[in-house]
């Protein structure tokens, strides 16, 4: 699987909880997990693109998956 940048997880962790620490594995586990949910909506907005018959996947179409997951 490709590797996300831990950086950013990193500091959306500690943005989360501040005056906490944040070991190295939690931030990969963050970039990994977001890495699998990230390809699960994109194949769901693709999907949605395919059904209004493009070829484009639109803003709309990744909007509309993130809710349709949600539920």
């Amino acid at each position: 699987m490709a590797r996300l940048p831990k950086a950013p997880f990193e500091k959306i962790l500690k943005e989360s909880a501040k005056d906490i620490r944040v070991s190295d594995a939690a931030a990969k586990a963050l970039s990994d997990l977001m890495l699998e949910i990230s390809k699960e909506l994109a194949a769901d907005a693709s999907e949605i693109a395919r059904h209004a018959n493009r070829k484009t996947v639109l803003d709309v179409d990744v909007k509309l998956a993130f809710k349709m997951r949600k539920k």
